[in-house]
């Protein structure tokens, strides 16, 4: 089973919203990542505390990645909240907040995905359509993961520069590097805070978000690319087209032809 679900939050001790809309029973399993400074503010959670203050989300996932080594766990953002499409297999739009039954069904079908080798995963966001099927195999996804830490590589062996598309970021490494993933449809996110105060958001720029999307196309040149622009935070914003699927294919393909060459 999901050892632990890790809610890494700052600045939001009054507006946190993952935790307090998970059934008691996720929260028993479940504990947020703070840093220093706000371990105070939360007198009636379960937290860990981070080594230091102000280090960045970035650095906060690699040392949740660390702890994580020999366990089978998630990762949350704080301004979530879990649904299931009602019902997922008939296009259905309407969701709902996930009861004690979809909590149990989701986590030990995550630990039977573990056991047959798929490493990590997360699910899709609620704001788009309905896949038709019950997951998705080998596709992005972000603000709520799992992983088999036993599975995966160690935190030192993956980029951890971005400061934010680092959700982007880790997903194209795990896919490039041959680690398949399985991303839920019909268990979703629902997010209420994007933009607003706490997070990322007390120092994330659209100059730093664009500056990121260009070092992303960097790194990844075959699978990331300018797709348009729009106006967000009083500038233009530059979208980014990303393919998934083609980083894992292409890291069978390189597998495969490795292994004939051997």
């Amino acid at each position: 089973m999901i050892d632990t679900i890790y809610i890494p939050t700052l600045g939001r001790s009054d507006k946190q919203i993952t935790f307090d809309n998970m059934t008691p029973n996720a929260q028993a399993i479940t504990t947020l990542v703070v840093q220093p400074k706000e371990a105070h503010l939360y007198p009636n959670y379960p937290i860990v505390i981070l080594p230091e203050n102000d280090c960045g989300i970035t650095a906060t996932r690699k040392w949740i990645w660390e702890q994580g080594k020999n366990q089978r766990y998630m990762v949350f953002d704080d301004d979530c909240r879990l649904a299931v499409r009602r019902p997922w297999h008939d296009g259905e739009k309407t969701k709902r907040i996930m009861t004690d039954d979809d909590w149990k069904h989701m986590l030990e079908t995550i630990s039977q995905w573990m056991d047959s080798g798929i490493a990590w995963g997360g699910c899709r966001t609620g704001g788009l359509p309905p896949a038709g099927r019950e997951y998705i195999d080998n596709t992005g996804t972000a603000e709520v993961f799992f992983f088999d830490g036993k599975q995966l590589p160690e935190a030192d062996e993956l980029d951890w520069e971005l400061s934010t598309a680092e959700d982007i970021s880790l997903s194209l490494q795990l896919l490039s590097k041959g680690y398949s993933n399985r991303v839920w449809d019909r268990f979703v996110y629902l997010s209420d805070f994007v933009g607003t105060e706490g997070g990322c958001a007390t120092w994330r720029t659209l100059d730093i978000i664009n500056n990121n999307h260009a070092k992303l196309i960097d790194k990844f040149p075959e699978y990331v690319s300018y797709n348009g622009e729009k106006e967000m935070m009083g500038g233009i914003f530059k979208k980014i087209k990303i393919q998934y699927k083609k980083a894992y294919n292409d890291s069978q393909k390189s597998k495969a032809s490795l292994e004939e060459f051997m």
